[in-house]
């Protein structure tokens, strides 16, 4: 009976334990499934997370990127708007420059003009050139309203000295033409300033440098040197006595002719000649 009694309790302690392990490792499951399902939940946040950021990168990367592509295109405008302002104040100095330039040279002239005050002079600017058929033309930019008529003498002030230009071929209302004496058209009655020779000044037509001296006395050979002063002598109703034609460079002769012939290097710069003077008619001339 006690065998009985004790048989029976081992089986109840027997079936309790494997109920209470049984319970145990239920839980144990439910707790590794829980762990397991909680680990495929962080993964799934964490890829998620990565995507997102990375999404979030290239978008602000493009963003960026058209924000200074923007700001680039803006940059390049304002240098381009900035190089155009600085190439017109360069261009606004250039002209400032050059008006200071011409003004002060314009006052020089003017101031060696005053000083010579045999004749009226009318102040002119050459504007350019005319090259034609008969006549190599200087143009200047006063005409007869200003008080431009034909035949009047043009002269010059360079290094001092008042030298001969030429003289109005044809006036026109506000621009003239200027036949230069190194025009072979040109010529001038002239002398020797001290040996008092005369001869007749003509162009060369060879360069803008040179021009000749006619029918000069042979006697006068062995007395002219080099660097006399040839002046115009008056003799005509253009160009009044002692102004400055030029330099005697060499002295020629021919067996067969009567008269030298001087080669004469002009007074007047016309490489570099900018400003004339039209001497006005009507005035009286003075000896030089």
């Amino acid at each position: 009976m006690k065998t009985q009694k004790a048989k029976g309790r081992i089986d109840k302690t027997t079936s309790l334990f494997i109920l209470l392990l049984l319970i145990n490792s239920s839980l144990m499951i439910s707790d590794r499934r829980g762990k397991e399902t909680l680990k495929l939940t962080e993964i799934g946040f964490s890829v998620l997370s990565v995507f997102q950021q990375g999404l979030s990168y290239v978008s602000n990367y493009f963003i960026e990127t058209g924000n200074s592509i923007n700001e680039l295109k803006k940059i390049k405008s304002d240098y381009r708007t900035l190089l155009e302002k600085v190439s017109e104040f360069e261009l606004l100095e250039k002209n400032y420059l050059e008006f200071k330039r011409e003004n002060t040279e314009l006052r020089r002239q003017l101031s060696l003009s005053s000083s010579d005050s045999r004749m009226e002079k009318i102040p002119a600017q050459i504007i350019g050139n005319d090259p034609g058929t008969f006549f190599n033309t200087i143009v200047i930019d006063k005409g007869t309203k200003h008080g431009i008529e034909n035949d009047m003498a043009v002269v010059a002030f360079y290094e001092g000295f008042q030298g001969l230009v030429g003289r109005i071929i044809e006036a026109g209302y506000s621009s003239s033409k200027v036949i230069p004496l190194y025009d072979p058209k040109f010529s001038a009655a002239a002398r020797l300033q001290n040996l008092r020779y005369e001869g007749i000044v003509r162009g060369s037509g060879e360069s803008r440098t040179l021009a000749v001296m006619n029918y000069v006395n042979k006697n006068a050979r062995d007395k002219i040197g080099y660097g006399d002063i040839i002046v115009t002598s008056g003799m005509s109703s253009i160009y009044p006595q002692g102004i400055y034609i030029g330099k005697v460079r060499s002295v020629g002769v021919r067996e067969y002719e009567t008269s030298l012939e001087l080669e004469i290097e002009p007074v007047v710069d016309f490489t570099r000649l900018e400003y004339v003077f039209i001497l006005k008619k009507g005035s009286a001339d003075e000896e030089e």
